[in-house]
């Protein structure tokens, strides 16, 4: 499946990094409350955790006029500590990883996760070697699906479209993917909708599919 490929790129929540329903389920919640807004259903919830367009599910979802107010406390209770309590690598993110830098695979991780974030979710995968991570937000680059982040990092890195596929869980990890003009492969990880299968290239349910040939 990933013979062709020389640059293998991840996303991280949700593809590599797993943070039980219960965190979000609690934390959004949380903060709308507090900013004023209301939750129409807790299926908006997942939404906004794995969708793109979050601005929007703030205003039409949450009820909530600026998106900003909502994004400042968000983060603020988002912190590093507290997550951490909440998450772990996929039972095959460490051991695929490892696999892939022994077939001398470039390996990148791509992330609209705050450094801080990222860098205590990268932590669980117990030194599992990547050559780049990229913190779309940190770096001040629009979100997924737009694709300068990921053209940056295939840039930096010296390849080319054609060897570079892109693995994620998310609507928004596909069209981050079809935007730069790369292949995607789907992770399954039954944890929400994902309804643009014309986008993908492959569907799998373990990263251990990505080693059959």
């Amino acid at each position: 499946m990933i013979e062709k490929y020389r640059h293998i790129s991840f996303d991280l929540d949700g593809t590599l990094i797993h943070t039980v329903a219960s965190y979000r389920h609690a934390l959004v919640p949380r903060v709308v409350a507090e900013i004023g807004g209301k939750i129409k259903e807790p299926r908006s919830i997942d939404k906004f955790w794995f969708e793109p367009n979050r601005d929007k599910i703030i205003v039409n979802d949450f009820h909530i006029a600026d998106p900003g107010k909502f994004w400042d406390l968000f983060r603020k209770l988002d912190v590093p500590v507290e997550r951490y309590k909440h998450t772990s690598a996929y039972a095959d993110a460490e051991s695929a990883i490892r696999k892939l830098k022994e077939m001398g695979k470039i390996i990148s991780i791509i992330t609209g996760a705050p450094h801080e974030i990222a860098q205590m979710e990268i932590a669980r995968l117990n030194g599992a070697p990547h050559d780049y991570y990229f913190s779309i937000t940190d770096n001040k680059y629009n979100a997924k699906p737009d694709p300068r982040s990921l053209n940056f990092v295939m840039t930096e890195l010296g390849v080319g479209r054609d060897d570079t596929v892109y693995i994620g869980n998310s609507t928004e990890d596909a069209r981050f993917a079809k935007n730069a003009g790369v292949d995607f492969i789907f992770l399954e990880r039954k944890e929400h909708d994902f309804d643009l299968k014309d986008y993908v290239l492959n569907t799998i349910h373990s990263l251990d599919q990505l080693f059959v040939k």
